[in-house]
């Protein structure tokens, strides 16, 4: 009796199952990544699910000098245990830090920042942190603290001098920068060519011209008082200007 053999197709799909029970799942081709493995992305996302910021806090912000400085606290949920602290100003350039620990404190400061009204932004990323120093930023979720914070601008003073007479000096000041309106102040010295000391008083307050009498005297003489004022201003912020100062003049020698 003859002896039937499989049929080839049958015995080709046995020896297929065999190979691939022998290689387990298979391993994707080109991959490198065993199908036990995932993308990193997709690992952290599944780390990350359910983790939040639970609490964030700004307790003090302000600018002096150009420096802006903060501080606060913050929390994160259960499993996370760290946490990214990103900060930017006027949203340009942020920066960031890391604090290990559910919750703890955090501080912040930067120079260099320009005057005037300033958007501070603090946002906080729940962290995990694995033994083996593997890191996981949780980006999709986070809490944020925006304040605006304010450092006056300066204010600054100038004056300019001319004699309109044979008698007379006249000065004006002038401000600019800082805010609002500003209020003008001289004060005028004359050092007293008899005394041998400088006399000083302030004058001529809320004016921005101001005439001083100054007897002209030739360019030889050797008998003179010297005439100088000093002008600065006040914004309506109430920061006061440099105090800036007339050229000194020659005088014909005044009594008091």
């Amino acid at each position: 009796m003859t002896q039937r053999r499989p049929a080839r197709s049958a015995l080709g799909l046995l020896l297929s199952g065999l190979l691939l029970a022998a290689c387990g799942d298979g391993d994707v081709p080109g991959s490198g990544l065993a199908p036990s493995e995932e993308p990193l992305g997709t690992r952290e996302a599944a780390m990350c699910s359910g983790l939040s910021v639970t609490s964030l806090t700004l307790d003090g912000i302000s600018t002096y000098e150009g420096e802006l400085a903060g501080a606060g606290t913050y929390a994160v949920s259960t499993f996370a245990n760290a946490v990214s602290l990103e900060f930017s100003v006027d949203g340009q350039t942020p920066s960031s830090i890391e604090r290990p620990g559910a919750s703890g404190t955090w501080s912040y400061s930067r120079t260099g920042v320009a005057c005037g009204p300033r958007t501070f932004e603090v946002r906080a990323y729940p962290m995990i942190v694995a033994s083996d120093g593997t890191k996981a930023v949780c980006r999709e979720s986070y809490k944020s603290v925006i304040r605006t914070v304010t450092e006056p601008c300066p204010t600054t003073a100038s004056v300019s001098c001319n004699r309109i007479s044979t008698a007379t000096v006249r000065c004006t000041g002038t401000g600019s920068g800082g805010s609002g309106s500003y209020t003008p102040s001289w004060r005028t010295s004359v050092y007293s060519y008899y005394d041998q000391m400088e006399f000083s008083w302030p004058s001529y307050l809320d004016m921005w011209t101001v005439d001083m009498s100054c007897g002209a005297v030739s360019a030889t003489a050797t008998a003179y008082d010297v005439l100088r004022l000093d002008f600065k201003v006040t914004g309506s912020n109430g920061v006061t200007s440099n105090t800036v100062s007339s050229p000194n003049y020659k005088c014909a020698p005044m009594y008091y």
